[in-house]
């Protein structure tokens, strides 16, 4: 392509030969057609190197960086960044299914909607035969997501969409929240978020997910990011430089008592089927925390049949009000 593109699709990939093709091909044969499609394989020991390179052969969008060690996510994205010539930047992970309309959707939504710097979109959830098991409906309007993205991380990363600018880039201390940590730098910035009330991507739920086999560290990291949120709004800058990643990646979930950090355990284990782990977390919460509360919920729940658990997971998703009161007839 001798003109930049108009979007640069970034996609770091490692060991996901299983889905990998499924997410070329749906960036592939999306409807909006002037894209480059950046990979980044990270030092993959499987097939995924041979089979993007197959790809490459095909179709001249793609443009292959090749760690030749597995350097993480983060440092792959940033690869990607400094290798990006759109004039917008959206994110694509290798087990992910994009929707052939997602990309001309986004564009459309950000030419419009100047304001915005960043946009996302709902997700369907799939497991790994593909299968969907539920959607993700995030905050919708500008307003309401910037109230609420200190309480949670409200945008899914491989969905978004964002303007290209030069000094944009992932800090690399901050493991598992890269994303949550740049959607926080940008608000302190003064940019708006929003998100696209359409579900334009197949979000792959593995067990070795972040979400999952990480959640209390990631659950701490998020907290972090919200502490440096805080120090910039109050001093102007934060006090990154000076933190020690090692603070939350040592901790010993044997060993440890955090609250927040064993609810987030607790909850991944429920959301895995690991029933034993659960029960495993959840007596040493209560020991601390007390019984009446949602890992108690999934405590009770756990020793009930498959059906009972998949009512308990969506009954999960009500307002925190409506969910205590059913968990106290329980």
């Amino acid at each position: 392509m001798k003109n930049n593109p108009k979007i640069s699709i970034i996609m770091p990939v490692y060991n996901v030969e299983t889905f990998l093709s499924e997410a070329i091909e749906s960036v592939l044969n999306q409807t909006f057609y002037d894209f480059e499609f950046v990979i980044i394989n990270d030092g993959s020991t499987d097939n995924s190197l041979e089979i993007i390179k197959n790809y490459e052969k095909k179709d001249s969008r793609i443009v292959l960086l090749d760690n030749k060690e597995n350097l993480g996510i983060t440092k792959s994205l940033n690869i990607g960044l400094n290798k990006a010539r759109g004039e917008y930047i959206a994110r694509m992970d290798g087990d992910d299914i994009s929707e052939k309309e997602r990309i001309e959707i986004q564009y459309d939504f950000l030419k419009k909607n100047r304001d915005v710097f960043l946009v996302g979109t709902e997700t369907k959830r799939i497991d790994e035969k593909g299968t969907v098991f539920g959607i993700f409906k995030p905050v919708f309007t500008k307003n309401e997501l910037m109230k609420n993205i200190l309480e949670n991380n409200l945008i899914y990363h491989p969905t978004i969409m964002m303007k290209n600018k030069k000094d944009l880039f992932y800090r690399e201390k901050m493991y598992y929240v890269e994303d949550y940590d740049l959607y926080l730098r940008l608000i302190s910035e003064g940019k708006k978020l929003d998100n696209i009330s359409l579900p334009l991507l197949k979000y792959r739920i593995r067990e070795d997910s972040i979400c999952i086999s990480k959640a209390g560290k990631q659950n701490l990291f998020a907290k972090k990011a919200r502490e440096f949120y805080k120090e910039r709004l109050k001093y102007g800058k934060d006090s990154y430089d000076k933190f020690d990643p090692m603070e939350i990646l040592s901790i010993d979930i044997e060993k440890t008592t955090d609250k927040s950090f064993l609810e987030a355990e607790a909850e991944a284990s429920f959301r895995s089927n690991n029933f034993k782990q659960l029960r495993k977390i959840s007596r040493k919460y209560f020991r601390y925390y007390g019984f009446f509360n949602k890992t108690g919920f999934y405590y009770i729940i756990s020793f009930a049949g498959i059906c009972l658990v998949d009512l308990a997971r969506k009954i999960r998703r009500l307002p925190r009000n409506i969910f205590y009161i059913f968990l106290y007839f329980l």
